[in-house]
């Protein structure tokens, strides 16, 4: 089975939580709590209300969309 690799969307994209934060704010969305994006990184999944936002974020920053299929893992 395939999943999404969110802690290496999270770590190569974002690099950490606080950055999770400053990015959202300067492209001027909401951001959740500090406490519930430590936690995406402890869990290492990202809600999917907030991947497409994120992906968003990214695409502007760097000025391509996301590749996703790198983020793709198989399970067992």
């Amino acid at each position: 089975m395939m999943q999404f690799d969110s802690h290496s969307f999270l770590t190569e994209r974002f690099g950490s939580p606080k950055n999770v934060l400053v990015l959202f704010t300067a492209y001027g969305i909401e951001p959740p709590s500090a406490a519930a994006v430590e936690k995406w990184f402890q869990r290492r999944s990202v809600p999917s209300e907030y991947l497409p936002i994120m992906a968003c974020i990214v695409e502007l920053e760097s000025g391509e969309p996301v590749r996703f299929a790198k983020y793709l893992i198989r399970e067992g």
